[in-house]
C-alpha cells in the first residue's frame, strides 16, 4: 500500500511498484488512509510519500501501527526531514535506486 500526497508522483510510484510486482493499493492524503479499510486485504507494506507535513506523517505511520501492527512502514523523507523513529524503515525520498533497493528488501521479508 502507498499513500502519497501528491498525485503524479502517486501515478509514478505506483507504475514503480506494479513494475516490481507488487499488488497495489493507492491512496491519496493521510485521511483517505486512516478511512481505507484493509481488514481484508493481504498488505505486504505501506509507503508513506514526503509531501505532507512531518508530524501528520508520523500521525499517519502511528496509526497503521496500532492498526496494521507487524506490517512494515516506510517513510520518505525530504532532506531537511529528521527521520521518523516510529516507520520500520526510513528512506530519501530524492533517491529512486534506494528506494527500489528498499521495496525490494521489504518485500523479500530482508531488513
Amino acid at each position: 500500500m502507498q499513500v502519497e500526497y501528491r498525485s503524479g508522483l502517486l501515478t509514478v510510484r505506483e507504475e514503480i511498484l506494479q513494475f516490481l510486482g507488487c499488488p497495489i493499493i493507492s491512496v491519496f492524503g493521510s485521511q483517505a488512509a486512516k478511512r481505507l479499510d484493509l481488514s481484508n486485504n493481504d498488505v505486504g507494506m505501506i509507503l508513506i510519500g514526503h509531501g505532507a507535513p512531518w508530524e501528520e506523517r508520523s500521525q499517519l505511520i502511528a496509526h497503521f501501527k496500532r492498526t496494521l501492527n507487524g506490517i512494515p512502514v516506510i517513510a520518505s523523507l525530504r532532506q531537511s526531514d529528521k527521520p521518523f523513529e516510529n516507520a520500520d524503515f526510513n528512506c530519501p525520498a530524492d533517491n529512486p535506486p534506494e528506494w527500489v533497493r528498499l521495496i525490494r528488501q521489504v518485500l523479500a521479508g530482508i531488513s
